[in-house]
């Protein structure tokens, strides 16, 4: 047998080390978390990467915190582990509860320092929690910020501090889906409109980047009961980039499930609508697109049919 060249050598010693591997070994598959919205999960491709870092971005009152509120129930939901890391002092069992978790399986820590929250957070990923949450990356204060007077400008260190966690969170072995939330807030001079505490790091090292927009009010008898929150996927690194859904958000803390099928089963052409009349598989005809969604809340049925021919459902699950 001719002699192995050097460079096949040095490979099989990488190899052997575990320096190198190959494309098709399995350690190398992307396991992902679904929301459990079936728009939402279109949008992540499948779901919530693990050993990534996924930011949702937007501005106040858009609805940032309640995606993550909505990410961990599922979470739970798949019998999985989670961790919430606030960062404002905003946490609420109260609410969290009415969102539907199971707040005495929910792990919660409130860092008093910046560096404490990304030191937490990366131990808390390193135990086995399958999701950490970090709310908000704005609020990682630097503890110099608590030591120094209120006339220091401190922005360079906050940024150093977020570089540090995109760091820290590409480096530590874990296998924990990396959530954060982070506010836009004006740019003064040159550059975009708007911006992200903390610098370009979380633009660079973040592997999915969601940007969320609060736009039409939803309303009942004249009150405002909700919104329509707009998502738009700015970044991915794992998936399909600048895609986008609408999530109908009610202000009791839900997503309407049943009014986003809907919604798609119009554009699919399985609910009928002429001007206020919508008709579902060409069955009876109902007035406002309110009486469809009760219809198909209390016909268990008709749902799990509209669900099949959209390919939501396995045919088995669904009623011929």
């Amino acid at each position: 047998m001719p002699p192995r060249s050097k460079a096949s050598v040095d490979l099989e010693t990488l190899l052997a080390e575990g320096l190198v591997s190959r494309g098709s070994d399995p350690k190398f598959i992307l396991h992902r978390i679904p929301f459990g919205i079936p728009d939402l999960d279109e949008l992540v491709n499948g779901g919530i990467p693990r050993k990534c870092v996924t930011i949702l971005n937007g501005e106040y009152s858009c609805g940032k915190s309640f995606l993550i509120q909505l990410f961990m129930k599922s979470v739970q939901e798949q019998g999985l582990s989670v961790a919430y890391v606030d960062t404002e002092r905003s946490y609420d069992p109260d609410w969290w509860r009415a969102v539907g978790l199971n707040i005495n399986e929910v792990y919660v820590a409130q860092p008093v320092t910046g560096e404490d929250g990304v030191n937490t957070a990366m131990k808390l990923a390193q135990s086995g929690f399958d999701v950490v949450a970090i709310d908000s990356i704005a609020g990682l204060v630097p503890g110099e910020m608590t030591e120094e007077g209120a006339e220091k400008n401190f922005v360079a260190a906050q940024a150093r501090l977020v570089t540090r966690l995109m760091q820290k969170a590409l480096t530590t072995q874990h296998n924990a889906a990396i959530v954060c939330t982070n506010q836009l807030r004006s740019h003064l001079g040159p550059g975009p409109i708007d911006t992200m505490p903390g610098g370009w790091a979380q633009l660079f090292f973040s592997h999915v980047l969601l940007r969320i927009y609060r736009e039409s009010w939803m309303e009942e008898k004249g009150k405002k009961i909700g919104f329509y929150m707009k998502v738009i996927c700015r970044k991915s690194k794992v998936g399909t980039p600048y895609k986008e859904c609408t999530l109908p958000f009610k202000f009791r803390g839900e997503i309407d499930i049943l009014a986003m099928l809907a919604a798609r089963a119009i554009d699919g052409g399985y609910i009928e609508q002429v001007g206020p009349w919508y008709s579902v598989f060409g069955g009876k005809r109902v007035q406002g697109l309110g009486a469809v969604i009760t219809m198909l809340r209390e016909d268990e049925e008709l749902r799990k049919k509209l669900e099949a021919a959209l390919g939501e459902v396995k045919g088995e699950e669904a009623v011929a």
